[in-house]
């Protein structure tokens, strides 16, 4: 009887693993681990998310690959995607591939297409407008970033000596505003990406806007934060909302 229960059990798990492997983790939801201190002030290395993937619109299996020839999906190179059920928000942190080197990121939108942004003595500026509360992150005293001092006025110094730098394209977006300063204009079919601990993040403010079609989905939740060879398993971190 004993081993019977045992086996129901197994095959219980085996199936719920089924469902999450072959059709929610590729369609609805997907695990995320952070690997860099680029979110620290809300999610610290080690954390293990869940990311819902179909808000943004999911990408299509195997058309990285193989396009149809007719449709009319949006995507690229990576894949087409479904439509979309709700347009990105400023405030969304969200895990996507970056646009420089196709690894997936971490990060939280800060603007979307049309808004004006600079950054000016540790603050963010959106249309003119200090950042709200959400924006308001870690600062590092003793390792200052010059993204996080002056931008985008920092970019002619930074010009040859940081990777990844899309020099270009952040300059051709740029204005001068009403009050004489430098700003960004988020292009459309973008948004403006940027870590929450600013002094140590590769973010928009290094490659630029983000193409929506490059975004996987809006992390949801911390179930789990550990790093291997860093003590025991952070148990107050577990099940918490992400914001």
């Amino acid at each position: 009887m004993k081993l019977d229960k045992i086996k129901n059990w197994i095959l219980q798990l085996a199936l719920a693993l089924i469902i999450f492997f072959g059709f929610l983790r590729p369609f609805v939801i997907e695990a995320f681990r952070i690997p860099t201190p680029s979110m620290e002030g809300t999610m610290l290395v080690g954390d293990h998310l869940l990311v819902m993937k179909a808000e943004e619109g999911q990408r299509i299996p195997w058309t990285d690959k193989m396009e149809p020839l007719f449709h009319n999906y949006r995507g690229n190179s990576h894949g087409l995607l479904m439509p979309a059920t709700s347009e990105v928000e400023a405030g969304e942190i969200l895990v996507f591939k970056c646009p420089a080197t196709g690894v997936d990121f971490i990060k939280r939108t800060v603007a979307v297409a049309g808004d004006t942004i600079r950054v000016s003595r540790d603050t963010l500026y959106v249309n003119g407008q200090p950042s709200p509360d959400w924006a308001l992150c870690y600062q590092d005293e003793f390792e200052q970033s010059p993204l996080d001092q002056a931008w985008p006025d920092c970019l002619d110094e930074l010009y040859g000596r940081v990777r990844d730098l899309a020099y270009w394209e952040i300059r051709n977006n740029c204005i001068i505003t009403e009050d004489g300063l430098l700003a960004y204009v988020v292009p459309e079919g973008h948004v403006f990406m940027m870590g929450d601990n600013r002094d140590h993040s590769s973010d928009s403010r290094v490659w630029g806007s983000l193409p929506v079609d490059l975004i996987k989905g809006e992390a949801l939740l911390t179930y789990w934060s550990w790093t291997p060879g860093d003590g025991l398993p952070k148990l107050d971190r577990a099940a918490r909302l992400i914001r």
